[in-house]
């Protein structure tokens, strides 16, 4: 009975403490299983508030800094630290985004961290960078491809993760982490990490869309230079830097191609994209040797190089201590256009025509200083290719003196303020009988009188006002003529010599104007002389050549006035149909004692007498320049001998007597 006793005692111990291992199993379990699953929510949690930081910045630095210092406090890592990777996507390096439990303890591998760069394969970043995966060392102490061993041994560091931020399939980024204990690899922890890198890389690629953006803004397509909002920007911060501190100096340059419409006109717009691109690419290199240079002897100048529109570039230098300094730089932009550029299989020589302003306290913002430097351009531009100027107060009082005249000249045009003189042309042979008059405009400007050519054509010719003033020259001149021969009974029909402009004369129109004019005028055509230049004659003498053939086919007479002043060639003259030729009154003056003179005046009159032309002689003032003109062979002469230029009743007065 006893024995029965115990045994079924010892069963019920057995079952109870079957019941009991059961029991404290099951509250293992599920302990575990509530530990995970808190686990798990705390981490949800975190990939949750990581998230909602970082689509609350548009940072891609504020958006690591919030998942480095999350993920350190809520897993206990004791050093956390955000890496980049470079431009070449084979290094990764430092952003100085970190977090450190204790920043004085850990401080030597801070250090050593926060800007570390690490080849692909190299290092734990580097490792997961050439893995494309998450890495996890036990145990960095005795690990041989960590760099910073000796480091982490002396902050006490063991164990550490590290996961690649992912955009797409390419790695942006790395996260690493550090604990002073041995913690082994947990794959759970790994897959929620994989999720941030994910939310990171995400951020990532707004801010490379936002900055492509800001970059696009701010940069020209096409040769990817800073454009003009961005040069202005610089600009104004130099200028505010310059109008608070006297001690620090700015300047603009403004730089323009040379003859570049040509190029589109004649190769078309794809060369001239290329040449931009390739001049662009030029003046770059240049300026960053010359800032290279300058930093090599001490000076600290910088220049930004920006195109601002068409042709045009413009350049910020800024911070310089000698003005000479901006001069070299200008300088040396114009030596990178010395070699050709080669388009559509055609060597092109580029060059640019360049102006300067400096920056002073009289300057109220940088738009002054870019119309003065523009100023200063077009000047260079009028000095003839490759050239440079400085901007000046003198230049700025010449160039709003010149806008001004172009000002008065359009209403000049508009309530047509000019009026004709003519000056006498006579026979050598008979000084007393007048051949023909020469036209001269004048300007009778309401405020300061009668104005000569000199006082406003060469501001007409730039500013492209010629052409109406040319055009009605032609008109004028052969209306009053016309109506002198009325009033002569036709009996007496001297010529009238008119000058043509470079401009009016090179238009396509040119020869159809030139008819409508002599019919609407019913002009005897015979009486009718065009001068022409001889630089406009031989810029295209084969153009020349047949403008000049038109006109002469229905009677008018050509001259070729200033001869001896340009380019002198006797291949051009013999293939232009002209049937006068004007010596220039420089020859005449210097005839005077001038041995070599009356040579070379002679040599003139011969060449013409050999080609058939008429010569007539402009500046005669005194008896014997005429007598000897005439020995010598001239046929006509002009000058204030023979009376200077008068108005049409004057003439008309001249006419009758002779």
């Amino acid at each position: 009975m006893s024995d029965d006793r115990d045994h079924r005692l010892a069963r019920a111990e057995r079952r109870v403490v079957r019941e009991r291992a059961a029991r404290m199993e099951a509250e293992a379990i599920a302990e575990q299983g509530l530990r995970r699953l808190y686990e798990s929510q705390q981490r949800l949690l975190l990939l949750q508030r990581i998230t909602d930081g970082a689509n609350r910045t548009t940072e891609i630095e504020a958006a690591l800094r919030i998942a480095v210092i999350e993920i350190c406090r809520d897993m206990d890592w004791a050093f956390g630290n955000a890496l980049l990777v470079g431009d070449q996507s084979s290094t990764v390096a430092g952003c100085d985004v970190w977090y450190a439990a204790d920043p004085d303890a850990l401080f030597p591998f801070v250090e050593a961290s926060r800007h570390a760069r690490f080849e692909a394969g190299i290092g734990l970043p580097g490792r997961v960078l050439a893995d494309v995966r998450p890495h996890w060392i036990d145990n960095v102490t005795r690990d041989t491809n960590f760099p910073r061993l000796n480091m982490a041994a002396q902050c006490g560091l063991a164990a550490a993760c590290a996961f690649p931020v992912m955009v797409g399939d390419e790695v942006a980024g790395v996260l690493e982490f550090f604990a002073r204990r041995l913690i082994v690899p947990d794959d759970d922890l790994l897959g929620i990490m994989g999720q941030i890198g994910t939310q990171l890389g995400r951020v990532i690629e707004r801010d490379r869309a936002r900055r492509a953006l800001i970059h696009d803004a701010h940069h020209d397509a096409m040769t990817r230079l800073p454009n003009r909002t961005l040069f202005m920007k610089r600009a104004e911060s130099a200028f505010v830097r310059m109008t608070v501190d006297q001690q620090v100096n700015m300047a603009v340059i403004v730089v323009d191609l040379d003859g570049f419409k040509a190029v589109n006109d004649t190769l078309g717009h794809q060369a001239g994209d290329a040449l931009l691109i390739d001049v662009a690419s030029r003046m770059q290199a240049c300026i960053a040797a010359a800032e290279e240079e300058a930093r090599g002897s001490g000076a600290c100048w910088r220049a930004t190089l920006a195109r601002v529109g068409g042709d045009e570039f413009n350049v910020l230098v800024d911070n310089f201590d000698d003005a000479a300094a901006v001069t070299r730089l200008a300088d040396t932009i114009h030596r990178c256009f010395a070699a050709p550029s080669v388009l559509a299989g055609k060597q092109i020589r580029c060059q640019a025509s360049i102006g300067i302003a400096f920056g002073n306290q009289s300057y109220g913002d940088v738009e002054q200083m870019l119309r003065d430097a523009d100023l200063a351009m077009y000047q260079a531009k009028s000095h003839g290719r490759g050239q440079s100027v400085t901007f000046t107060e003198q230049l700025g009082t010449e160039v709003r003196r010149r806008t001004q005249i172009e000002h008065e000249l359009r209403r000049a045009i508009a309530e047509r303020q000019f009026v004709l003189h003519y000056q006498p042309i006579v026979s050598l042979n008979d000084p007393n009988s007048i051949c023909g008059f020469e036209a001269l405009i004048r300007w009778n400007h309401p405020m300061r009188g009668l104005l000569l050519p000199a006082e406003f054509i060469d501001i007409a010719e730039q500013s492209g006002l010629i052409l109406f003033i040319g055009d009605w020259v032609l008109m004028e001149a052969c209306a009053q003529a016309s109506a002198w021969h009325w009033r002569t009974g036709g009996e007496r029909l001297p010529f009238i010599s008119i000058n043509i402009s470079p401009q009016q004369f090179l238009q396509p129109e040119f020869v159809d104007r030139v008819h409508a004019v002599l019919m609407e005028s019913g002009i005897t055509p015979a009486t009718v002389r065009l001068e022409v230049t001889e630089g406009v004659a031989i810029m295209d003498a084969a153009q020349t050549s047949v403008i000049l053939e038109k006109i002469r086919a229905w009677g008018v007479k050509t001259s070729l006035d200033d001869f001896g002043t340009g380019f002198s060639s006797l291949s051009y003259l013999q293939s232009l149909p002209f049937d006068a030729l004007k010596i220039d009154r420089s020859f005449i003056a210097a005839m005077n004692g001038s041995n070599k003179s009356r040579g070379i005046v002679q040599a003139i009159l011969d060449l013409a007498r050999t080609m058939g032309m008429t010569v007539i002689a402009e500046g005669i003032e005194t008896a014997a320049q005429e007598e000897l003109l005439r020995l010598m062979g001239c046929d006509m002469g002009q000058g204030f001998r023979y009376g200077r230029a008068e108005t049409n009743t004057h003439a008309l007065a001249k006419i009758m007597v002779c």
